[in-house]
């Protein structure tokens, strides 16, 4: 990204941390409902809810990232991304967060100064600005690992 360009992006809330996501990845950010459990699911892996007549599989990435446990709270919601797999049996993931998301204009200056150091394979880097808590998800490594965690029988309970 060279330093003129900016992206607008959302700052979604978790416990101690904001992910930094462009726009054109959130289809929607919608109230928090109880997700349907799956046996045998990982502890992130928060089950599905209905949404727009398609079940999205909802993770925590506080959990996947070991950063917290899960806070459901009067504020939680649920941000609706694209899939970057494009994988048409997992269109959309769930990420739950804990408030509601921001605006943010990502500078590029901001945006290739970040250190990644000591990060989880799951978050890309840090935003080198005046707050430090502000990380840049690996979506495509949530998508990965949400899709080999689901089996072929939990991906056809999905698509109905």
């Amino acid at each position: 990204m060279s330093q003129n360009q900016a992206v607008r992006c959302m700052l979604l809330p978790l416990s101690g941390i904001n992910l930094v996501v462009p726009n054109s990845a959130v289809s929607e950010v919608i109230g928090f409902t109880e997700p349907r459990k799956f046996e045998d699911a990982p502890e992130w892996f928060l089950g599905a809810v209905l949404w727009r007549g398609v079940y999205v599989p909802v993770v925590s990435v506080e959990q996947m990232c070991g950063i917290d446990t899960v806070h459901i709270g009067p504020r939680s919601r649920i941000s609706i991304i694209y899939n970057p797999e494009k994988d048409e049996e997992l269109p959309y993931i769930g990420l739950h967060i804990q408030d509601i998301p921001r605006a943010y204009l990502a500078e590029g200056s901001k945006m290739e100064s970040g250190s990644d150091d000591g990060l989880s394979q799951y978050l890309l880097s840090r935003v080198d600005d005046d707050q430090a808590s502000r990380v840049i998800p690996n979506l495509d490594a949530i998508a990965v690992e949400l899709k080999s965690q689901l089996s072929q029988e939990k991906l056809d309970k999905l698509s109905h």
